[in-house]
């Protein structure tokens, strides 16, 4: 399952508690937070490598590097059983590309290869408050000022990248795959986020639970 949505929106939080809700039904759980590319990020401290690090190039090795990811630490979690709750995935690499000016569904593709999450917590936040937490850690108010309009104008594109995913997910031809999402508002009380987030992830439990009884003896069921 993976939390999706901009700073500010409470994802970590409610994934964090939902993870020692799912512990105490008797599952194991791992959460995987997203790591941003380090080969891009090398390419970007590189003069020679910000020639040739364009926005599409760029996007290319962070698919490569989030699929190396996937094989690494996300999926020999899934064949030990292991409930695994990603802290951002695929749609954040994916809606920041769209947010740099990159077409959704070329940027989608990238990333098929990485295992599916059976359900997304989309944690919706408005940009504004998303850019005001940003602006509160960095020191300075002329600092501040001279991101803030930048760094406000990604975000609304990043929302709207986000929102659009959201909006797709259910279609036939969903890329990177077919998924079941649950919105969640940033502006709710906490403990309606968090039982909302539980009972989307109940029945997942249940599945699963029903899989397992069904399973013959030795045989390893994800």
């Amino acid at each position: 399952m993976a939390a999706e949505g901009l700073d500010a929106s409470g994802k970590s939080a409610g994934l964090e508690q939902l993870a020692r809700w799912i512990e105490r039904k008797g599952r194991r759980v791992e959460i995987v937070p997203w790591q941003p590319s380090r080969t891009v990020r090398r390419a970007a401290q590189s003069p020679r490598g910000r020639v040739w690090l364009t926005p599409r190039v760029a996007a290319l090795l962070g698919a490569a590097d989030a699929r190396r990811l996937a094989r690494r630490e996300i999926q020999p979690q899934l064949d030990r059983g292991t409930v695994v709750l990603a802290d951002r995935y695929v749609w954040t690499a994916v809606a920041r590309e769209g947010a740099r000016g990159l077409d959704l569904d070329w940027a989608s593709a990238l990333y098929e290869g990485c295992p599916a999450p059976d359900l997304v917590l989309f944690y919706r936040q408005e940009p504004a408050v998303a850019l005001r937490r940003a602006l509160a850690t960095r020191p300075g108010e002329i600092r501040a000022a001279a991101i803030g309009s930048p760094l406000g104008a990604f975000l609304r594109d990043l929302d709207a990248a986000y929102r659009e995913l959201a909006a797709a997910a259910s279609a036939p031809a969903a890329k990177p795959w077919l998924v079941a999402v649950v919105e969640l508002d940033a502006r709710e009380p906490s403990s309606s986020l968090e039982r909302r987030a539980r009972d989307a992830v109940r029945p997942l439990l249940a599945s699963a639970h029903s899989r397992n009884a069904r399973a013959a003896p030795g045989e390893a069921v994800a």
